[in-house]
């Protein structure tokens, strides 16, 4: 999930504030200027149907989160031959596909998301697809890019380490939170609360890309404690 509304809780901000730094959320806090392989293996998908091309914007916007990652993180994705494709939309790569339903509980269909992560293979789209044609929204500000390809690179992550959102432990710290989660909050983490595997991983992933770098999602942070906890100790 690429997105989500603010929680509606008047303390959440300054509790979140307050959970980064008790736990000693650090991955984000230090500017790092990684190079290698990683950032050869942003590739620009060339656009179809009149779509614009990819902005030079998004582009430097993807460089720039990749040039931050804590050095660990970077090296673990460029050995894991982690890569970014970039693309107006998920028509241009898989013509066809993007009036397919989103898996989840949510109405979205695949070319309204802002991307997919296969494996190592990050997929980061531009624009939402209007439904039933092959038009095109206004392109998403670079703040929701680069908070999209945080989220995604979380799903790498996890892969580069094994898939770490299988393992019994991790699958167990996952439902002891969502058991302390009241009816409120699982409507708000609606997505994440559904009890499937790609429903703890889309958390997961959330999770990890706050813990390197991704800002104004904290929430699970707050309200996944011990799924925290684990992922960090796992990532440092």
């Amino acid at each position: 999930m690429l997105s989500k509304r603010q929680p509606p809780f008047v303390l959440a901000a300054l509790a979140c504030c307050l959970l980064l730094f008790v736990l000693g959320i650090g991955f984000g806090i230090r500017e790092h200027d990684n190079s290698g392989p990683l950032l050869d293996r942003i590739r620009v998908i060339a656009p179809k149907f009149g779509h614009a091309p990819v902005r030079q914007e998004t582009v430097a916007t993807c460089r720039d989160v990749l040039r931050k990652l804590p050095p660990k993180i970077y090296n673990l994705l460029e050995k894991g031959g982690a890569s970014v494709n970039l693309a107006p939309n998920i028509e241009d790569n898989w013509p066809g596909s993007g009036d397919g339903r989103r898996p989840g509980p949510s109405d979205m269909t695949m070319g309204e998301e802002g991307g997919r992560c296969y494996g190592r293979d990050v997929w980061l789209y531009e624009s939402e697809k209007v439904r039933g044609s092959q038009q095109l929204k206004p392109p998403r500000s670079q703040d929701e890019m680069r908070s999209s390809l945080y989220q995604l690179l979380g799903h790498a992550i996890n892969d580069c380490m094994g898939v770490m959102t299988n393992k019994e432990e991790l699958i167990n710290l996952y439902n002891e939170d969502l058991a302390h989660l009241s009816p409120r909050l699982r409507i708000y983490f609606i997505e994440e609360t559904q009890p499937t595997s790609d429903s703890r991983s889309l958390g997961c992933s959330e999770i990890i890309g706050t813990l390197i770098g991704r800002q104004g999602r904290e929430a699970m942070l707050e309200y996944f404690p011990r799924t925290t906890a684990y992922l960090k100790k796992q990532l440092m």
